[in-house]
């Protein structure tokens, strides 16, 4: 039985108009509305794939480590910081590795000065915009500053995404392709679909993981956080700018900390002073190591 997105979606006009709406709620922050709108469309799609993404819940994200940014632009001791840059990344050619290796998207962060771009000065609307390009002038200016954050959730998906055979429609050879396929040359193959859907799926929910740090937990004064995505073929940016900044009262409020401190050894932690807490994040950091964001656009020298 073919779905009704294989004819639609060979207009392609129709395929992009899809795919911008959906962009279109990530960049107004309509998180849930784009997941449910993905959703919806994915039924009658029933692949192991799609299942995949319907019992990926909104929940079953998360992003371990959000304390130590809100530490880290509290303690710089440079320009202020006045916008953090959050990157979802997938390594490159991570498709011809190990069929059997799980492949776990990389998140990174870069923090800005005004020296860079007078970020203090730009609404949302101009730095959205701006981050959208291609190549923002900020890349590769980034202050030297390292935070880790781990991403939970996501790696069974991102696998088979990077696994997936048919990531690509070319319609104007699409009567030589689909020929070979024994499928009808104006049909839309159901494999390139439900890839597209994925891909749209996976971006959405590592945008809900941020958005809902940022808005249960702040960050640091009214910093505009941009959230984007590097080397996973469909990718989608925003903007967020914090409701609060409890996160930097991590040393009055040790429990908040403990809570949110997903990384650590998991232990019965007890109730202690803010400055014992602080002493123990310092001695619990990993061991330094260069991440993929800051190889591919550089950084500041110190």
């Amino acid at each position: 039985m073919t779905h009704p997105l294989q004819t639609e979606w060979y207009d392609a006009d129709v395929e992009a108009s899809f795919l911008s709406q959906i962009e279109a709620l990530v960049h107004a922050g309509d998180l849930d509305v784009a997941a449910e709108k993905l959703l919806e469309t994915m039924e009658g799609i029933d692949t192991p794939l799609l299942e995949m993404c319907r019992n990926l819940s909104e929940d079953s994200v998360e992003i371990s480590g959000w304390e130590e940014i809100g530490d880290a632009i509290a303690g710089y001791e440079g320009d202020p910081i006045t916008a953090v840059h959050i990157v979802m990344s997938n390594e490159a050619d991570l498709v011809f590795e190990d069929k059997s290796t799980r492949h776990d998207p990389l998140v990174e962060v870069a923090f800005y000065t005004d020296e860079q771009r007078v970020f203090s000065k730009l609404s949302r609307t101009e730095l959205l915009t701006e981050s959208l390009r291609n190549e923002p002038e900020w890349y590769g200016q980034s202050e030297d500053i390292e935070v880790y954050l781990e991403l939970n959730g996501l790696g069974a998906l991102n696998t088979d995404l990077l696994r997936h055979k048919r990531q690509y429609y070319f319609r104007d050879s699409a009567h030589v392709l689909d020929a070979a396929e024994g499928m009808a040359s104006d049909i839309v193959p159901l494999p390139y679909i439900e890839y597209r859907l994925a891909a749209m799926l996976r971006a959405v929910r590592y945008h809900q993981a941020v958005k809902s740090l940022l808005d249960e937990y702040g960050l640091y004064r009214d910093i505009p956080v941009i959230v984007g995505m590097f080397n996973m073929r469909l990718e989608f940016g925003s903007v967020y700018i914090p409701k609060t900044a409890r996160i930097v009262e991590i040393a009055k409020a040790p429990k908040l900390a403990i809570k949110i401190k997903r990384n650590m050894e998991e232990e019965e932690v007890p109730e202690i002073a803010g400055s014992a807490l602080r002493q123990r994040v310092i001695l619990t950091e990993p061991e330094e190591k260069i991440g993929f964001f800051r190889r591919l656009f550089g950084r500041k020298a110190a």
